[in-house]
Order: structure tokens, then C-alpha cells, then sequence
């Protein structure tokens, strides 16, 4: 595969121009951006620019209202649910970030739900601000069905991801993954870049085993990891992303699309104390990072470490596809073009 190196300003520039191209404001066009940059400098390129196409084409189709804003439908004490009216997905969890963040400071522990939501890119972003703020949190979401039941084939369910944010006095923790075998954008990277994937990760249509992603864009569906456990996890933020947050569970009649979505926050200093919190937090981490890997050239990580040295990997520069960025090239020249 053959990779290029970014300039973080550069890729910036032209994943804020293609937003604003396709009708966003400047503000939310660089806000919705740096999501999709931050995420890519972070290795996940899953979830990185190369959802720029994606998400151009879901605003040709209606899907996706560029100009929408997130408003409050309903606010009772320390729940707030919020409608993203079909904008953008990262600038509704943003401002599910600032109100859950308010909240939680004043009563201890607060929820913010998102329905009307359309993808909201890396969860690890949103708990990392969190706990920034020195909040632990924990998010999830359901999405469109990719993902078939323990022992099916049929897609019914969403990769459905979760995430969690602790603070810590180094490094937060950021712990970030789908309950599917993979990210479905990790399909997408692969089937664009003409890679296979890992076996038992997804299936063909008549649910025989395969490893070319172009089986799962055929009608193919991506398996829960580890078995039977995580299909119990995932149909639980199937349910309680769907059905709490209003938008509805991937299989139901009335399901439309999106990220439902669910963001609690709490403030430590209401249990024990934050002091304690912190002094408990860092002598567990502090143990498990002392302690003996299986393999000596290979240190004992936390969650959210492999991020932060792709972050170091990619200061001079962010490594991406030749394939993926020549996409976003064409992308901007055929949008600048339309207009």
C-alpha cells in the first residue's frame, strides 16, 4: 500500500474547505474537521478523512442538514436530551460534552442523550475532553445495521462502540472500541485500499467465512467480537443507545439512521473525593505499567497510550493512504467545480 505524509495544517485546511463546500459554516466546518484530522493523526484512520466522502455524499442525499444546530428538547435536573437535527454528529456531542460537563460539577453525576444524530466520529475524542475536566465518563452509541447476532448472518445491529474517560494525574485514560470484530470505517479503509482483513471479523451473505471487505459491501455482515460476550454487550448499547436517546434500535420500523447516543459524566469529588480518587487511580495504574510484560520488547500499555505515540509518530507529518488522500484531492476539485 502506498502512503503518503500530511502536513497536520494541510489536511486540515482541505477536510475544513470540503465542509464548507458542501454548505457548513466556517466555525462548524473546522470544528467537525479537526475531529476527523485528530482522529487520523491518532491511527485511526477509520474514522478519520476518510469519511469526508461519506459524509459529502450524505448531505447530496439529505441525510445530513450542514446548517443544522443542536438544541435542548428536554432538560430535568441532571438529564438533558438534545436533538442533533440531522447536522453534524461531532458538533452535537461537542455540546453534549460542554452541558454533561456542567452537570456533573453541579450535581455529581449528569446524562446528556443526542437523538436526530448522524455520526459522531471517535468516541475516545468526547471522554478524553471529559476528562480533561477531571470527570470520568462513559458514552456509547448505536448505528446502522452492519453487525450480525451471535450465531447469525443478517445485519441487525450497529458496530456499536463504547467508550469511557478516567482522569488520571499523567496521561488520562481513553478507553474506545466497537462490541463488533471491527470498526466498520476499518472495513471501508481496507476494501479502498485493496487489503484483506483479519479472519473472523466479518461473513459473506450466506454467513460463510471470508476476509475480503468487498464481501461485507455485498450484502456480507461484520461478526460481534468475542463470541457470545460481545454480542450481549453490543445488544446492549443497541438497546439502551437506541431506546434511551430516542432513537430507536437498529432493527426496529423506526429507526432512521444516526448515532443514538448516550454521555454520562461524574465528578469524583462527590464519592471520596477527587485527591483519593487520583491516589487509588494512579497506584493501580502505576502497578500494572510496573509490571513484568510477557514480552520484554514489549512494554505493558494503558488505553489511550498507543494514540498518543501515534500522535508523536505524526508530528512532522500525518501518514495516510495515497489512495485515501488522492480521494479527498479529487473530492475538493470536483466540489470547487459544483461551485
Amino acid at each position: 500500500m502506498q502512503t503518503e505524509q500530511i502536513k497536520y495544517e494541510l489536511m486540515l485546511e482541505k477536510s475544513a474547505r470540503i465542509l464548507e463546500l458542501v454548505g457548513s459554516s466556517k466555525e462548524d466546518a473546522l470544528s467537525v474537521a479537526e475531529s476527523l484530522v485528530d482522529a487520523q493523526a491518532a491511527g485511526h484512520s477509520s474514522h478519520g478523512i476518510l469519511r469526508l466522502v461519506e459524509y459529502a455524499n450524505a448531505v447530496e442525499s439529505g441525510q445530513v442538514i450542514p446548517t443544522a444546530q443542536p438544541k435542548i428538547i428536554s432538560e430535568r435536573g441532571a438529564v438533558v436530551t438534545l436533538d442533533g437535527q440531522w447536522g453534524w454528529g461531532q458538533i452535537a456531542c461537542k455540546r453534549a460534552v460542554d452541558l454533561v460537563a456542567d452537570n456533573a460539577h453541579k450535581f455529581g453525576i449528569a446524562t446528556v442523550s443526542i437523538k436526530s444524530c448522524n455520526h459522531i466520529g471517535r468516541l475516545g475524542e468526547y471522554v478524553e475532553l471529559l476528562s480533561q475536566k477531571s470527570l470520568v465518563s462513559i458514552m456509547w452509541c448505536n448505528g446502522g445495521p452492519n453487525v450480525a447476532a451471535h450465531g447469525g448472518k443478517t445485519r441487525l445491529f450497529g458496530t456499536n462502540p463504547f467508550a469511557a474517560g478516567i482522569p488520571t494525574e499523567g496521561e488520562n485514560i481513553v478507553i474506545d472500541f466497537a462490541t463488533a470484530s471491527s470498526a466498520e470505517g476499518k472495513i471501508r479503509a481496507a476494501n479502498v485500499n485493496g487489503l484483506t482483513v483479519p479472519e473472523g471479523l466479518i461473513v459473506k451473505a450466506d454467513g460463510s467465512p471470508t476476509t475480503d471487505p468487498a464481501d461485507f459491501y455485498a450484502g456480507g455482515a461484520i461478526l460481534p467480537f468475542g463470541g457470545h460476550k460481545g454480542y450481549c454487550l453490543n445488544l446492549l448499547i443497541e438497546l439502551l443507545g437506541g431506546a434511551l436517546s430516542g432513537a430507536h434500535p437498529s432493527m426496529s420500523d423506526s429507526y432512521g439512521n444516526g448515532n443514538g447516543t448516550i454521555l454520562i459524566a461524574m465528578d469524583p469529588e462527590f464519592f471520596f473525593g477527587v485527591d483519593q480518587f487520583l491516589q487509588d487511580v494512579n497506584q493501580a495504574t502505576g502497578v500494572i505499567k510496573n509490571a513484568p510484560p510477557a514480552d520484554s520488547n514489549k512494554p505493558i500499555l494503558l488505553p489511550g497510550e498507543v494514540e498518543e505515540q501515534e500522535r508523536a509518530k505524526n508530528t512532522d507529518g500525518i501518514v495516510i493512504s495515497a489512495a485515501i488522500w488522492n480521494s479527498i484531492l479529487e473530492l475538493e476539485s470536483r466540489l470547487r467545480l459544483d461551485h
